[in-house]
């Protein structure tokens, strides 16, 4: 009895370790990985490729907006940045034929970004809150465009466009 005990146990530890050595021997050559990201190309920034198991940080561009602006001598437009996106990039253009002010105001906070900056007429600007110093970002919520014209009436409009990262709005 203690022949055929020790025969069966013999028996069980051959075939336990022949199936340990079988399945090393299946899965030495394949592609498994404990990568969550198995991809060999990610792309970092627009014309910037790497190589490698990375982990890609997508670019999140929260909104586009924009609006003609017309009427009176002191005109106002609002756009909203969602949080997470607070890098803002404006473009501003004087329709008129006369010098429009333009400011920015964050409602809630009542913070101002551009104060009554200048556009002659039939330019435009651009506006990068990285070129301002927030290269945090803006703070989320509502924002005022306070257009003026002086005695004259406001033709105008703009575009904007709000990213999660300061490489979005480029």
């Amino acid at each position: 009895m203690k022949k055929n005990k020790l025969l069966i146990a013999s028996a069980l530890s051959i075939s336990l370790l022949g199936a340990a050595a079988i399945s090393s021997a299946i899965f030495a050559d394949s592609d498994v990985s404990d990568s969550a990201n198995t991809s060999t190309t990610a792309t970092r920034d627009t014309g910037t490729t790497t190589t490698g198991d990375h982990v890609v940080t997508p670019q999140n561009v929260g909104n586009t907006f924009g609006s003609r602006v017309q009427g009176g001598a002191t005109v106002q437009s609002s756009f909203d940045v969602p949080r997470g996106y607070g890098h803002v990039k404006l473009t501003l253009k004087n329709n008129s034929s006369y010098p429009v002010r333009v400011s920015l105001l964050h409602n809630d906070s009542g913070k101002e970004y551009i104060s009554g900056t200048r556009i002659s007429p039939g330019s435009s600007i651009t506006w990068r809150s990285t070129d301002e110093g927030y290269t945090d970002g803006l703070r989320s919520g509502s924002y005022t465009l306070q257009w003026r014209g002086g005695d004259y009436n406001v033709n105008a409009e703009f575009n904007g466009i709000a990213g999660s990262r300061p490489a979005d709005i480029r």
